[in-house]
């Protein structure tokens, strides 16, 4: 029996009774954030309905409100937890200044070994950030700009020559290009049969590798306008 069937039946097994103290409540929402990860690794966002969280945590959906206003809501908070992973990661691996193209590598590579992050990249503009309260917003992008601010601290200190504005703006474009690249690169399963024919194979591309060829090409282009600004 693997983690994620040794948690459903272990929650199955227990009744999910209203939490009274602080403590309780930040381990019944703990609980319905492992119980949602375990949906959307096995089904992806598209599978991950309230109800499906419900059945795998063993409540029923209404107790759910009690801790995540909307579906929406619940997969913001795991995009913003997956992205605070990522930096973790981020400042243990940059000590000192490093070359764009080595940057480059360190961040796609970052990006790709999580599918989840990067699924979930793509879901908000269209979709996450729809059907929830303004404050929920609020509250997503202000722990949002926090996590964003301190990636951006990191990569000042592999790419020296960048402010903290241009910092900022290169994890914005870095967002753009997973949200573009992700549902492109992990197509449907008849656009995967599609694109075995020879001629649809030039609509085949690899996440990783074309991640890291729009970061480069982004990192040295502004690299090139920093020195040519300098010159001027």
């Amino acid at each position: 029996m693997d983690w994620n069937e040794t948690y459903h039946q272990t929650m199955t097994n227990q009744s999910f009774q209203r939490a009274r103290s602080a403590e309780a409540k930040a381990q019944r929402h703990s609980d319905l954030i492992r119980a949602a990860t375990c949906v959307l690794e096995q089904d992806g966002v598209d599978g991950l309905t309230l109800q499906a969280i419900a059945s795998r945590a063993g409540i029923v959906k209404s107790n759910i409100y009690r801790y995540f206003e909307t579906r929406e809501a619940l997969l913001v908070e795991l995009l913003l937890r997956d992205f605070a992973k990522l930096v973790e990661e981020l400042e243990q691996a940059v000590s000192g200044e490093m070359a764009p193209a080595n940057m480059a590598k360190l961040l796609s590579e970052m990006f790709a070994s999580r599918q989840q992050l990067c699924e979930l990249m793509s879901e908000i503009a269209p979709t996450m950030e729809k059907n929830i309260s303004i404050e929920c917003v609020r509250n997503f992008k202000r722990a949002l700009l926090g996590e964003a601010g301190r990636a951006a601290f990191v990569l000042q200190k592999g790419l020296p020559w960048l402010d903290a504005e241009e910092a900022m703006a290169v994890f914005f474009s870095i967002h753009v290009f997973v949200a573009g690249l992700w549902p492109v690169t992990n197509p449907p399963p008849i656009l995967v049969k599609l694109y075995e024919e020879p001629e649809f194979a030039p609509f085949r591309y690899e996440f990783a590798p074309a991640l890291f060829g729009m970061i480069t090409a982004h990192l040295l282009g502004l690299e090139a306008m920093k020195k040519l600004s300098a010159g001027m």
